[in-house]
C-alpha cells in the first residue's frame, strides 16, 4: 500500500473490501482493522487524546457498518479506544502529581560564619515565614504577607537581575508561537498507543497457538470428542492434543454447507480416529461422547455465543445427556453487546443453492412465470391475442380453460405472490398445491445461550460464561460499548 495515499482513501478502500466480503473470518478482519487504526494514529496529527478518540471512533463505526456481522471489527476498535483512554488517564495522573519540592530559602541566603539555622533563629537573623494553620486561622491575613514579603524581596535583591535569562525568556514565546503556526501540536501519548496496537497485532498472530497448546490439559486418554462442521481452531486444538493423547472424534457433517466432511478428512490425515455422522444423528451419538468441542463466531456480553448454524441443537443434546459443552474462542471475538441490543446484527442469509439445486430453482421460476401469464390471459381474454397466449402456444392452458401445474417448486423468495393465486381462483383455474411458494432460508449462524455452555477456552486460559463481565471491564471502556451512539448522538441515530 503506497504511503502517498491519504488516510481517507485507505479507510474507504478497507470499507469496500469488507462490503465485498473479500476478507473472510474474524481473525483476518481484526488484523486489517488494527492495521488501519495504526496508520491513522501514526500518520495523522491530533492535539489531544479526545481528538484521537473521535477520529478512531468515527472510522471504526464506518468499518463496522461495512461488515456488521463481523463483530471482531468493532471489538478491535474498542480495544484501541480503551488503550487511548487509559493512556490519557495516566497522563492526567502524572500531571496532577505535586512538583518536586523547590530549594529551601536558606540556600539563597549566605549563612553566617560558623552559625547554623538554629543559631541564626535564636539571634533573630533568620525570619521564618508563618503559614496558615488551625492555631492562627483567625489571625490577620496581613501578618502572613508581611512575613513572607521580606524573604522574597531579600532573595531577589541578593540574586539580582539576570539579563541573559530575561532575554531568553522573552525570545522563547515568540519561537514557540512560530512553531505552532507551522505544524499543530501532537499528543505526546501517541507513542504508547502505537506500541499497544503493535502488541495487539502480535497477540492476534499467536492467539491460535495460545489456545491449541491447552489441548493436552482438557483432553484425556480414550475420550470420545464430538464436534460439528469445520473449525480451524478446533482442528489444531485436537491435532495438538493427539501428540500426547489417544482419543476418538465424532464429526457431524454441518449441513447445509457440509464442511464437516473437510473436518473429518483433515482429522483422519492427522492420524486421529474419526467418525462422520449426519446432523440428525447427533442426539443418538451424544450418549457415547465425553465432551463437545466447538468453535464460535463471537461471544456476547451475557456469555452466549454466536456460532455456526446447527450449534444450538448440539448444545441442547449435550445438556440433555449432561455432557460438557466447551467453546474454543479467542478474546478478539469478545463483544460487549447483548443479544437484545438493536445495534447487534449477528446473522446473515446465504443463497438457497446449498439446500436446493439451481436447476430446480430455474424450473420453479419458469413455471411461476408461465402460471402468471396464463392467469393474466384467463382474467383478460382480450390480452391473450396480444401476448400470444392460447391453448396451442401455452401447454398450461387447456382447451377447456383449467390450469394444471405440477412438479417441485422452491425458491428463496416469494414466487408469484398471493395475487397470482387470487386471479387464478377468481377465473376458475385449478391451483395445484405442489408448486406453491416454498421459502428456502439459509441462516449462517445460531445463538447458543450461556446456560448451555460449560466452559470457554480462550488464549488467556479457561473461563466460565459468568466470568465474561470481568473480561469486558478489563478490555473495554463502558463509553465505547455503542460506537454509533457516541458518534451520532445520545440515541444512536
Amino acid at each position: 500500500m503506497s504511503e502517498k495515499k491519504e488516510i481517507e482513501e485507505i479507510v474507504e478502500e478497507c470499507c469496500a473490501v469488507f462490503r465485498r466480503r473479500q476478507i473472510e473470518g474474524s481473525l483476518p478482519c481484526a488484523k486489517r482493522t488494527l492495521d488501519i487504526l495504526r496508520q491513522i494514529v501514526t500518520n495523522k496529527r491530533h492535539s489531544t487524546a479526545a481528538a484521537l478518540i473521535d477520529e478512531i471512533r468515527t472510522v471504526g463505526y464506518r468499518m463496522q457498518v461495512a461488515r456488521p456481522v463481523e463483530l471482531a471489527i468493532g471489538n478491535m476498535v474498542r480495544r484501541v479506544l480503551h488503550v487511548i483512554r487509559e493512556e490519557a488517564k495516566q497522563e492526567e495522573i502524572d500531571e496532577s502529581k505535586p512538583a518536586a519540592s523547590a530549594p529551601s530559602a536558606t540556600e539563597d541566603h549566605p549563612r553566617g560564619q560558623g552559625s547554623g539555622l538554629l543559631t541564626q533563629a535564636f539571634k533573630g537573623r533568620l525570619q521564618m515565614p508563618r503559614g496558615p494553620s488551625l492555631s492562627n486561622l483567625l489571625d490577620d491575613p496581613q501578618i502572613f504577607s508581611a512575613t513572607l514579603a521580606p524573604i522574597a524581596e531579600g532573595a531577589a535583591t541578593e540574586r539580582g537581575p539576570d539579563p541573559e535569562a530575561e532575554s531568553q525568556a522573552s525570545a522563547r514565546p515568540s519561537a514557540v508561537k512560530g512553531q505552532n503556526k507551522k505544524t499543530p501540536a501532537n499528543w505526546k501519548g501517541k507513542h504508547e498507543v502505537i506500541e499497544s496496537i503493535n502488541e495487539l497485532i502480535d497477540e492476534l498472530d499467536h492467539i491460535q497457538g495460545s489456545i491449541t497448546t491447552q489441548g493436552v490439559e482438557h483432553i484425556h486418554a480414550n475420550e470420545v470428542i464430538l464436534t460439528i462442521g469445520m473449525s480451524d481452531t478446533t482442528f489444531f486444538f485436537l491435532k495438538e492434543a493427539s501428540k500426547k493423547r489417544e482419543f476418538q472424534v465424532v464429526v457431524a457433517e454441518g449441513a447445509p454447507r457440509y464442511d464437516g466432511h473437510l473436518m473429518a478428512r483433515k482429522l483422519a490425515d492427522a492420524g486421529i480416529t474419526t467418525t462422520l455422522i449426519a446432523d440428525s444423528a447427533v442426539y443418538a451419538m451424544m450418549a457415547r461422547a465425553n465432551k463437545v468441542l466447538v468453535g464460535a463466531h463471537a461471544v456476547l456480553a451475557n456469555g452466549g455465543v454466536v456460532a455456526p448454524v446447527g450449534m444450538h441443537v448440539v448444545a441442547l443434546a449435550a445438556r440433555r445427556h449432561s455432557i460438557p459443552f466447551v467453546v474454543l474462542v479467542g478474546l478478539h471475538k469478545l463483544s460487549p453487546l447483548f443479544p437484545t441490543d438493536p445495534d447487534l446484527l449477528y446473522n446473515e442469509f446465504k443463497g438457497p443453492a446449498d439446500v436446493i439445486d439451481f436447476d430446480i430453482l430455474g424450473e420453479a421460476f419458469t413455471q411461476q412465470q408461465q402460471l402468471h401469464e396464463a392467469s393474466t390471459a384467463a382474467a383478460h381474454p382480450s390480452l391473450a391475442s396480444v401476448s400470444g397466449l392460447d391453448s396451442a402456444a401455452n401447454p398450461l392452458v387447456s382447451s377447456s380453460g383449467p390450469l394444471l401445474a405440477s412438479g417441485p417448486v422452491a425458491s428463496a423468495a416469494s414466487l408469484g405472490g398471493a395475487s397470482t393465486f387470487d386471479v387464478a381462483s377468481s377465473s376458475g383455474l385449478r391451483w395445484d398445491p405442489l408448486p406453491g411458494n416454498v421459502h428456502v432460508p439459509t441462516p449462517l449462524f445460531d445463538y447458543v445461550p450461556p446456560q448451555l455452555i460449560s466452559l470457554f477456552i480462550t488464549d488467556m486460559g479457561g473461563r466460565t460464561p459468568s466470568y465474561v463481565y470481568r473480561l469486558l471491564t478489563e478490555y473495554y471502556s463502558r463509553e465505547d460499548y455503542f460506537l454509533s451512539r457516541e458518534v451520532f448522538g445520545k440515541d444512536g441515530r
